[in-house]
C-alpha cells in the first residue's frame, strides 16, 4: 500500500469561522488514535491507514484520496447533515463503491441529534449504533455512546477514558473488517463525478421523475376468439400472464418503478398512441413528456386496429420508448399457439429496428416475447432506466436535466445497444 491508498477517509464537518481550525482539534486527534489502532490491526504504517481534510487542504483535494481508499468513516453530527461538502463526499463514496457501499462506510456518532430530529433519508439505512458485544463494561461503554456521542466521551477525563478508548477500539474492528471485504479498487476523479458533478447527498430532491406504463391485453368481456378468460379481469391492469407471478402485471411494473426511483403513471394506449405517433402524420412530437414502457400480450394483436395503432407506434421508433411483448411460457393457450403468436409479434414489430438489426439485446429480447416471469422483471429494468436516459438526451437542448436521476443512482452507464 502507498501513501495514495489509504484505509479509510474521515469525513467531518469543519467548524466555520477563524477559530474553526482550534475547534476542530478534537476531529484531528481522534483521526491520529482511530489511525493507529487501524493500521495495527490492518498492519499498514500508521501515516497511510487513512486521510482527514486539514483547514489548509484544497477545495478539491479530498477527491484523490476518496477515489483510493476503502472505508468511509463519516463523523455524525447536527451539522454534518447540513454541511454541502459532506454531502458530496458522501455522494463521491457512493459512486466510488457502487449500490453495495454501505457495507464499506463505518459512521462515528460524534454528536447526537438533537431530540426529535433523525437522520436524512440518504443515511437513514447506515445507523451509527454499535452492535452490543463483549462484557459489561464494554457494553457499558457502548452505552454510553449512543447516548452522548465519542466527542463528549473524548472530554470525560475520568476512569482514563476507559469508555472512549472502549468505543475507539470497536470502531477500529469495524474499519479493518470493512477494509479486508472491499478490497481497493481505485477510480478515476472522472468517474466519481457526471455532467451534473457531485450533487450533496442530504439536500432535499425534488419529485421523482415520472415512467409511463401502458398495458395493451384484452379484458374478460372482450377476448380473442379461443382465448379463454382466466388470466384477465375486467380491465387491462387485471392482466396475469404469469401464473407464477403474484399480483397483476400492472402492479409489477409499478412495483419496480418504484423500486428504480420513479413515479409510475398508467396511460392507456389511446392517450398513448396520441403521444408517440401521429397517424397520417410524419410531423414530430415537440417534445417527449416522459419516458415510457408498453407492454403488450400477444393475444390482443389479433385485434386489426389494435395491430395498427402498435405498428405505428414502433415505426415512429422514438428512443425513450420501449415495447415489451409476453409470451409467458407456464399458460398452456400460449404454448399451444406459439408459431401463431409469434408470427403476429413478428408481423407487428417487423419495423422495430432493434428486433431486425439488435436480436440479442434487451430491446429485441423484449419485442420477440418474453416467457418467464423473472425475465420480464430483468428486461423491465433495464428498459426503463435506458429509456429515462434517451429522454433526458431528447430534451436537454429545450430544458436542462432534472437533478433526481434514479438510473444513475441504480449505476447505469448510457446505453449504446440496448
Amino acid at each position: 500500500m502507498t501513501d495514495s491508498t489509504p484505509v479509510f477517509f474521515l469525513s467531518y464537518a469543519r467548524t466555520p469561522g477563524p477559530q474553526g481550525a482550534e475547534a476542530d482539534r478534537p476531529v484531528f486527534s481522534f483521526f491520529k488514535e482511530l489511525g493507529e489502532q487501524v493500521a495495527s490491526l490492518t498492519g499498514v504504517p500508521a501515516e497511510q491507514a487513512g486521510h482527514v481534510d486539514r483547514p489548509d487542504t484544497a477545495s478539491d483535494g479530498w477527491l484523490s484520496k476518496l477515489t483510493a481508499s476503502s472505508v468511509f468513516v463519516p463523523l455524525y453530527a447536527p451539522r454534518y447533515f447540513t454541511d454541502p461538502l459532506c454531502g458530496r463526499q458522501w455522494t463521491a463514496f457512493k459512486r466510488r463503491v457502487g449500490p453495495d457501499y454501505g457495507r464499506a462506510v463505518v459512521p462515528v456518532l460524534w454528536i447526537p441529534h438533537r431530540q426529535g430530529t433523525t437522520l436524512p433519508m440518504a443515511a437513514l439505512d447506515i445507523p451509527p449504533h454499535l452492535p452490543r458485544e463483549g462484557g459489561d463494561e464494554e457494553q457499558h461503554a457502548q452505552d454510553r455512546y449512543a447516548e452522548s456521542g465519542l466527542y463528549q466521551l473524548m472530554e470525560i477525563e475520568d476512569d482514563d477514558q476507559r469508555a472512549y478508548r472502549a468505543v475507539l477500539g470497536r470502531l477500529a474492528q469495524r474499519i479493518a473488517r470493512a477494509w479486508e471485504d472491499t478490497p481497493p479498487r481505485p477510480v478515476s476523479i472522472e468517474r466519481l463525478t457526471d455532467r451534473r458533478g457531485l450533487v450533496d447527498a442530504f439536500a432535499l430532491q425534488p419529485s421523482k421523475p415520472t415512467l409511463r406504463i401502458t398495458v395493451v391485453a384484452p379484458t374478460a368481456s372482450r377476448l380473442p376468439p379461443g382465448r379463454e378468460a382466466a388470466s384477465y379481469g375486467p380491465d387491462t391492469e387485471s392482466w396475469r400472464p404469469y401464473r407464477t407471478a403474484h399480483g397483476t402485471l400492472t402492479q409489477q411494473a409499478f412495483a419496480l418503478a418504484r423500486n428504480l426511483g420513479f413515479e409510475p403513471e398508467l396511460v392507456p394506449i389511446e392517450k398513448a398512441y396520441e403521444s408517440i405517433a401521429h397517424e397520417g402524420s410524419v410531423r414530430e412530437p415537440a417534445r417527449p413528456i416522459a419516458p415510457s414502457v408498453l407492454v403488450v400480450d400477444a393475444w390482443v394483436l389479433g385485434d386489426l386496429r389494435i395491430a395498427e395503432q402498435l405498428q405505428h407506434i414502433v415505426r415512429a421508433n422514438r428512443p425513450w420508448l420501449a415495447v415489451m411483448a409476453v409470451l409467458a411460457e407456464d399458460d398452456p393457450q400460449t404454448q399451444r399457439d406459439e408459431a401463431r403468436l409469434q408470427s403476429l409479434l413478428e408481423t407487428t414489430l417487423s419495423r422495430h429496428r432493434h428486433l431486425r438489426e439488435m436480436p440479442h439485446t434487451a430491446r429485441g429480447t423484449a419485442a420477440r416475447g418474453i416467457r418467464k416471469a423473472d425475465a420480464f422483471a430483468w428486461l423491465f429494468a433495464e428498459l426503463a432506466k435506458s429509456c429515462y436516459l434517451r429522454y433526458l438526451d431528447s430534451i436537454q437542448d429545450v430544458s436542462p436535466r432534472p437533478s433526481s436521476d434514479p438510473a444513475r443512482s441504480h449505476g447505469v452507464r448510457r446505453p449504446t445497444s440496448d
